[in-house]
């Protein structure tokens, strides 16, 4: 298990909101684990102490539905005693009231599973419009860390692989209108061997080290990329393989990673070489 840093702790807000969320799913007997940007910061920042360069306005939990009447009963729960209210335009959507003044903090609850149709994607009814791709979340739930974020509460955070996945998915799905997915990237490739991965590369994996001529910044992605070949379903995987292999896709992600790599002589190439490794360790290498 993983513990959050002393002096690294998490916001009292978002706290909050993962103690609620907690239980309530604990009640329901409901799989989940926390999703997007506030799983990058619990492991990057309050676990391993790094700065993710990009700040949380929201929370995402990802949980394990059957039904969408079990997804209800989650919104109907959580906004029964007034501590949150749901959004009138984004389904998924509820707020933390923080005071009796503005919407508050967003939290998404995202279904998957029981609710999905096929190609992995979750349709709102009534009208049945395609909500999000969920491609990877069956992985990212079986890979997910458990995380000590104040004394007495665990919670399931997807682990660093795992949001690897979700994000690749996600640059996909939105990748010429947002570049934020392209950024998390980016921090994801630059800071994995740092995150706990030391005594890997210079341990088991000291031959993958090698293969990069002792270059930690190189190496950190490569051992990503083969880390989520390890997680990855052989379907989930094969996509990746071969979406990444069309040169246009490739060269899209590159330049809107470089685009988030400030302070580097030539971005593109940073970013190219940093996606190159990251696909060798995806192939298994």
């Amino acid at each position: 298990m993983l513990c959050v840093k002393p002096d690294r702790p998490v916001d009292p807000i978002i706290l909050a909101i993962l103690r609620e969320v907690d239980q309530l799913t604990g009640e329901l007997a409901l799989p989940y684990f926390v999703a997007g940007a506030t799983a990058r910061d619990i492991l990057l920042t309050n676990v391993y102490g790094m700065n993710t360069g990009r700040a949380t306005r929201d929370v995402d939990f990802a949980v394990a539905v059957e039904s969408w009447q079990q997804f209800e009963a989650i919104k109907a729960r959580l906004t029964a005693d007034g501590r949150f209210n749901a959004s009138k335009n984004t389904l998924q959507r509820l707020y933390y009231r923080i005071s009796a003044e503005g919407p508050g903090y967003p939290l998404d609850i995202i279904p998957f599973r029981g609710v999905e149709q096929p190609r992995n994607t979750v349709a709102w009814p009534p009208e049945m419009k395609v909500l999000i791709n969920v491609v990877g979340y069956e992985e990212a739930l079986a890979a997910a860390m458990q995380v000590q974020v104040d004394g007495g509460l665990v919670v399931r955070v997807a682990s660093l692989p795992g949001l690897a996945v979700l994000k690749l998915f996600a640059w996909l799905d939105r990748g010429d209108e947002d570049s934020k997915d392209a950024q998390d990237l980016v921090t994801l490739f630059r800071q994995y061997a740092d995150a706990g991965n030391l005594d890997r590369l210079y341990g088991d994996e000291i031959g993958l080290l090698e293969a990069a001529d002792y270059n930690l910044d190189l190496a950190g992605p490569r051992l990503l990329g083969r880390d989520v070949s390890t997680i990855a379903a052989p379907q989930t995987l094969g996509q990746l393989r071969s979406l990444f292999s069309e040169p246009t896709i490739a060269d899209r992600l590159v330049t809107h990673m470089a685009k988030m790599m400030r302070g580097v002589d030539d971005p593109v190439i940073a970013a190219e070489r940093l996606f190159e490794q990251f696909k060798v360790g995806l192939s298994g290498k």
